[in-house]
């Protein structure tokens, strides 16, 4: 059986990299730390390190025993700490899962909020949504961004709440004149993995446009540098084109209606998502500043 203080000797051998440095931050010997290791590797049956004259390396086995292993310490640390055993004042983490499409697409500040958040440590991170929600399921996510609500059987003991329905733009240089139906200038289009690849293309077909596609690219301020420097239109989300149209870079051609557009959060129901309803709170009360602003 898994032994709690194999598990324990090897995660503090995996941080700090060598059995000199773990017997020192675990106020043991060093032969003892050795044993313990060898004990966890003869019971799972793999190497969990490389022996090198500069210290432990993981093996690929030894990496995916270190991220349960950092997972389960997390929980015991947040586990003492909810029971009011841990030191008092310690800030709280909060686990935010950002999708890539929102991390794309949004504006540098939108996150900066949760940075404010008082007794409160943010740590993000950005995969695709179905890896997050898998995240955000296992207890390894305290909140998830996302650009797409997920079914409903999927939602089950999650709560799901709005932050910002995204307003796209069409946009290019002032000195670009498009015809009636676009056939002058060349588009810079989302990939077909985006969401919004397909507000665009309803729109542009709605309106009979038909603009050659000079390229692909699923970051939007990539999109919104490459209209303003070579001449090419556009379509993006109106907050990340907001300071190259307020400069004079870019004018709005048109606005886009959307239907996928948006920035949802979800996170745990119960009383653990305290912490994230906080934070979706001030998330919300930012994005409507600024669109009042």
């Amino acid at each position: 059986m898994l032994n709690y203080n194999h598990l324990y000797y090897f995660h503090v051998a995996a941080l700090e990299g060598s059995v000199g440095a773990a017997a020192d931050k675990l106020g043991v010997t060093q032969p003892t730390v050795s044993e313990q290791i060898r004990s966890l590797e003869r019971t799972l049956r793999v190497g969990l390190f490389e022996r090198m004259p500069s210290g432990l390396k993981l093996t690929d086995v030894g990496r995916l025993a270190f991220e349960h292993t950092s997972v389960m310490f997390r929980a015991g640390e947040r586990l003492v700490q909810s029971l009011g055993h841990g030191p008092q004042n310690v800030p709280r983490t909060l686990r935010v899962g950002l999708s890539t499409a929102v991390a794309r697409s949004t504006t540098t500040d939108f996150l900066m909020p949760l940075l404010a958040l008082e007794g409160c440590v943010p740590t993000i991170s950005s995969a695709d949504s179905a890896q997050l929600l898998r995240e955000l399921r296992g207890n390894e996510l305290d909140l998830v961004l996302c650009e797409t609500e997920p079914p409903v059987e999927m939602r089950q003991g999650l709560e799901l709440q709005p932050i910002a329905q995204t307003i796209l733009v069409a946009v290019a240089p002032p000195n670009i004149q498009p015809a009636e139906d676009w056939h002058d200038v060349g588009l810079v289009q989302y990939r077909p993995t985006s969401s919004y690849r397909w507000d665009v293309e309803a729109f542009l077909d709605a309106n009979g446009y038909r603009p050659r596609i000079a390229a692909e690219a699923d970051d939007s301020l990539f999109l919104v540098e490459a209209a303003a420097r070579g001449g090419f239109v556009t379509v993006v989300p109106r907050s990340v084109a907001r300071d190259a149209i307020s400069t004079g870079r870019l004018r709005v051609l048109a606005r886009v209606e959307s239907m996928h557009a948006s920035v949802n959060a979800l996170y745990q129901d119960g009383e653990t998502a305290e912490l994230a309803r906080k934070a979706v709170q001030v998330l919300v009360d930012h994005v409507r500043a600024q669109v009042e602003a």
